[in-house]
């Protein structure tokens, strides 16, 4: 609707209330069918909207509706309430003003103006009280939706003429009593009051709205209608225009103001904008500023509920962190009903800013938080101050040990938060005032007749107090404490304490907190460790029970006073120390005031005796940190250790008093060091750090292989890099150190080089620890020796290099090689089990693999070897023996071991004269009998070589293609770490014919390999002797055999030399000459 048309409907409404008529012009024959007025009062009621307008118009004219009047007054109210858009609205009104154009005040405005008076009352409070919380939230969600669009339809109305005041309107239920004719004069007894020429006669009716709803709203919930007013009606009512561009609202209405104000119609949109400027607010400056008067008295009750509920909301945010950083966590219906409050204050805060732009002279509250400290938490050194010294010593060496420790003394929980608020009031609060009350009453008024009803109420009452503070009524309360206080001893977790203290405040009485103090004064005897849990419960509970700390503190205090006066007791050095501990574990907790404690340090630094000494070192160990980091007692503190420090060196003390105040203040303020150096790394090495230390498992070690590979192997950074990472196994997890021996071996078939130089490092690195025996270097000298192990299993060394380490870590340092009982050994002395671990991780490691052949008979001679070293020790430890026995377990299952060192001298005694008398007449043959044993037995030793478990066969199948590949070098290998002597023959060099020896290189290599495919899968015999042994001479089976041995015995001629050619057939060994 435009505001032309809006003036036009004005005058003619107005000219209503004046008492013209026939300004809305009717048929000549009015239609009174029930069936079309009764149609027309149906889509009144629910179906006003712009395109219906002219057919609500056109029907008020040709329908007689006098007979349906009061159905008229209903439906239109509903229909007004019904309506949400400008353009329904403004329809609405144009409908309103016909029908009060025709049928008058008197019949049809003054009750539509009760109606719609109604709809916009406050609503009682009593029914809102009877109703829940979710019912009457909701309840005020709909009132609000209702009121919103009715107080837009109102105050259309009012500005259209239609309606004028609250004095204009009558109920439509004295109508229907008194009859049309006694109610016309109800409503138009006054037509002419309500002029805007005389706006001070009565308030209008938006304003009476205004006043009701605005006057009873403490909780302010009626701000949003308000904050709608005035951004639709600025203009029209308070003569204020909005400004599109910037949001803000002009203050001052003869301004010129090129934006058009906000309107509910958005078909005015079209209109000239220099016209709208123009076009005068429809009200008058007088009842412009009575409206801005009530907004303006209802924003300075906005603003200070701001302010009120941002101190809540303020300290309910420190509380949820204090309780957060002391419990962990927020009870959750605690951050509900946080989050709930700040959602409403920023929604309070939005629309008073609203608010305060379109009135005059008005600001926004200033909403800066208190950072005041409380006076309560100012007192003494408290804990709370904890955040400060943390804070203000970042750099130092901090209060606490470590984090455990720190969240033991700082985070206790808030009983206020745990239990009801009702557990933990005193009642002895209200006490002093009442004696006060009656005391003046009986100064000022001794003969009155006043002061006695309360005299003998407060004597009853001081009785009845009396009589609860000494005894507990209830027996079932009584034993409840008794099972609290006898749970006292067993409190160790810090949960324990907490729930004890929430406990005690169920039982909390004068009675309950005497025996309680009692308690916890007698800690039990040599219960040192329960002094923590003591202070921490004492300290939880103080804060809404002083009087339990006072009374521990004060008898802490009393019993220190009293041992000082008794110094020449020394039995009571244990009580001593346990006070002074007491003390300082209650200063951590911040219930022993300042004074108390210096009181303590100062006597026993004026007395600086013996026993004095014993206590200043308790007191700085166990709380002397604490003093001196936290910023209240850190000047006093550093002066006393000051003074102590310049007592100490004029004063002769002996050693054990001066390490006593030396390793105190050590401990309070060590000295300052500097800060460790972290080793600069380059990027390939962190990048193969990474690779090995951290990624390598055993899913992916094969692509730590690759990667390892792709480096630039002919840098030497990269070499001397991967030369330290696989030279100390130490530094790779234990369970890895088989895939570190994997990458090794497989990289041997691309950098032998490399691998040597590894090798080398191992065993000297395994020797360098037998010479040194430092037991800082322990854990690094097994992984070397379980490495050597997977290494063998690996195919990168063979039985000689293994069994040489275990002699070499059985007899480095002994004299002659051979330990004995009664000769020590600095290096391994026989309290020293190490070098036994480091034999079984080697045996554990590849143990299993020497179990045939050659390499089974020299573990066997080790073994015994073994159990004789080991008897030579001292008794063995539990843990260290029963590694021996899964050893033996394991490498031999059928083994029996030696009971004392005589079984195990004679045992090894016997082997070794066995050995050697079987070497004797081995000698003569030695160097004429081909060494075919031996290389069987380590070709059956190399193929039977374990493998650890790994989860991707692609591993065991590289290994068995290296293996395949390189079976030269491996036979070389083992066949030159032979104890065997080697038999060198020298002969005159002669000319040879090339191409004879290449046809012999051919055949040999041919009738080789048919012989190792024949026998690959065969099992034979085979027969070794332990080294350094001789091999025992074999008997003639065969006349082959003896013609052989005599051909090889026959001497040779001069210039041809002699070789025999072995064959074999089947298992039979034979040799052509």
């Amino acid at each position: 609707m435009d505001r032309k048309k809006k003036r036009e409907l004005r005058d003619l409404n107005l000219r209503v209330w004046a008492g013209d008529t026939d300004i809305f012009q009717v048929a000549k024959s009015l239609d009174s069918s029930l069936k079309k007025n009764t149609a027309f009062i149906k889509r009144l009621r629910t179906a006003i909207a712009p395109a219906s307008s002219a057919t609500f118009l056109q029907e008020i004219r040709t329908l007689s509706l006098h007979k349906y009047l009061s159905e008229v007054i209903s439906a239109s109210y509903e229909g007004l309430c019904r309506l949400k858009s400008p353009g329904e609205i403004g329809t609405g009104v144009e409908i309103v003003s016909a029908l009060h154009q025709r049928f008058g005040p008197a019949e049809y405005t003054s009750y539509l103006g009760w109606l719609v008076g109604r709809g916009l009352s406050t609503p009682d409070k009593s029914q809102l009280k009877a109703l829940g919380q979710e019912a009457r939230e909701k309840e005020e969600k709909e009132r609000l939706t209702r009121q919103r669009a009715l107080l837009k339809v109102v105050t259309e109305l009012w500005l259209v003429g239609v309606l004028k005041s609250l004095d204009n309107v009558a109920r439509p239920e004295d109508a229907t009593a008194r009859g049309k004719e006694n109610g016309a004069p109800t409503a138009a007894s006054k037509p002419k009051a309500g002029k805007q020429d005389k706006p001070l006669d009565a308030d209008p009716f938006p304003l009476e709205v205004l006043k009701d709803l605005l006057g009873h709203d403490k909780e302010h919930a009626n701000l949003p209608l308000v904050v709608q007013f005035v951004k639709n009606f600025g203009w029209d009512v308070l003569g204020i225009k909005s400004n599109n561009d910037t949001g803000q609202m002009s203050v001052k209405p003869d301004e010129t103001v090129t934006a058009e104000p906000e309107s509910y119609d958005q078909s005015s949109t079209d209109e000239d904008p220099v016209a709208k400027v123009e076009d005068p607010p429809m009200t008058s400056p007088e009842l412009q500023q009575r409206f801005k008067n009530a907004l303006n008295r209802y924003f300075e009750d906005v603003k200070a509920h701001i302010v009120r509920d941002n101190k809540t909301i303020s300290t309910q945010g420190r509380r949820n962190a204090e309780a957060y950083v002391k419990s962990g966590e927020v009870f959750e219906d605690r951050q509900a009903n946080y989050d709930k409050q700040l959602k409403a204050q920023e929604k309070l805060i939005s629309n008073a800013q609203i608010l305060c732009d379109v009135l005059e002279d008005q600001e926004m509250p200033s909403l800066k938080e208190d950072d005041a400290p409380d006076a309560t938490v100012s007192a003494g050194i408290g804990l709370v101050k904890t955040g400060d010294y943390i804070r203000g010593q970042a750099d130092g060496a901090g209060i606490w040990e470590d984090d455990e420790e720190r969240r033991f003394y700082e985070n206790l929980i808030d009983l206020k938060d745990r239990v009801p608020a009702v557990l933990l009031e005193e009642p002895k609060k209200k006490k002093p005032e009442n004696d006060e009350q009656v005391g003046k009453r009986v100064e000022t008024n001794g003969a009155s007749k006043e002061t006695g009803p309360p005299l003998s109420e407060k004597s009853a009452a001081d009785a009845a107090f009396d009589d609860q503070s000494t005894a507990i009524a209830n027996k079932t309360v009584g034993t409840q404490v008794d099972a609290l206080l006898a749970r006292l001893p067993e409190l160790q977790a810090k949960d324990q304490i907490d729930q004890a203290a929430m406990d005690f405040c169920f039982l909390n009485s004068k009675a309950s907190r005497n025996r309680l103090i009692k308690a916890v004064q007698e800690v039990p005897k040599g219960r040192s460790d329960l002094l923590p849990s003591y202070s921490r419960l004492v300290a939880t509970l103080g804060k809404y029970m002083p009087d339990i700390s006072h009374g521990l503190v004060s008898h802490l205090d009393d019993e220190f006073r009293s041992l000082q006066r008794r110094k020449q007791k020394d039995f009571l050095g244990q009580v001593r120390t346990g006070n002074i501990r007491y003390l300082a574990e209650l200063t951590k907790f911040g219930v022993v005031p300042e004074h108390v404690i210096f009181h303590c340090l100062k006597v026993s630094l004026d007395d600086f005796s013996r026993m004095n000494i014993e206590i200043i070192g308790n007191l700085l160990e166990n709380c002397g940190r604490y003093l001196l980091r936290n910023p209240d007692t850190a000047p006093r503190m550093a002066s006393f250790l000051e003074t102590l420090q310049r007592k100490k060196g004029a004063q002769h003390l002996g050693q054990q008093e001066r390490m006593l105040i030396e390793n105190a203040m050590y401990y309070v303020n060590p000295p300052e060091r500097a800060a460790i150096e972290q080793k600069e790394r380059t990027p390939v090495e962190q990048f193969v750090h990474k690779l090995v230390y951290l990624d390598m498992n055993k899913r992916n070690y094969t692509k730590v292989l690759k990667s390892l590979r792709k480096l630039h192997w002919e840098e030497r950074e990269v070499v001397e890099v991967l030369e330290k990472i696989f030279s100390k196994p130490g530094k790779v997890k234990y369970s890895n150190i088989h895939l570190l021996a994997f990458l090794l071996s497989s990289l041997h078939r691309y950098h032998q080089d490399f691998v040597i130089m590894i090798l080398d490092n191992l065993l000297e690195n395994i020797t360098l620890g037998l010479e040194q025996n430092d037991f800082k270097f322990n854990q690094r000298r097994l992984a070397e020796v379980k490495f050597l192990g997977e290494l063998y299993n690996y195919k990168m060394v063979d039985s000689p290099v293994v069994f040489d380490t275990l002699y070499r870590t059985v007899t480095f340092g002994h004299l002659s090689g051979t330990p004995t009982p009664d000769r020590l050994n600095s290096l391994d002395m026989p309290d020293d089990y190490f070098r036994i671990r480091l034999v079984c991780t080697v045996l554990d490691t590849c143990g299993l693999c020497f179990d045939r052949g050659a390499a089974k008979k020299k573990l066997d001679f080790f073994l015994t070897f073994f159990q004789y070293y080991i008897h030579t020790k001292q008794t063995l430890p539990m843990d260290i023996e029963f590694l021996v026995q899964d050893t033996f377990t394991l490498a031999r299952p059928q083994w029996k071991l030696a009971a004392n060192f005589d079984d195990a001298g004679r045992a090894f005694a016997d082997l070794v004269k066995q050995n050697y008398k079987i070497q004797e007449p081995e000698k003569a043959l030695e160097a004429e009998q081909p060494d075919d044993g031996s290389s069987s037995d380590e070709d059956a030793d190399d193929v039977d070589l374990r493998v650890p478990d790994i989860d991707d066969q692609s591993s065991s199948d590289e290994a068995e293609a290296e293996a395949d590949a390189e079976p030269a070098i491996n036979g070389q290998l083992k066949h030159d770490s032979d104890f065997e002597e080697e038999i060198v023959v020298t002969r005159q060099e002669e000319e040879r014919d090339p191409e004879a020896e290449a046809e012999f290189d051919r055949e040999l290599a041919k009738m080789m390999s048919d012989s190792l495919d024949s026998r690959k899968f065969d099992r034979k015999a085979m027969f070794d002797v332990p080294l350094p042994m001789r091999k025992a001479p074999r008997e003639a089976s065969t006349t082959a055999d003896d013609s052989d041995n005599e051909v090889l015995a026959s001497p040779q001629p001069t210039n041809i030399m002699a070789f025999s050619l072995m064959t074999k057939r089947g298992n039979k060994q034979q040799a052509r000459r």
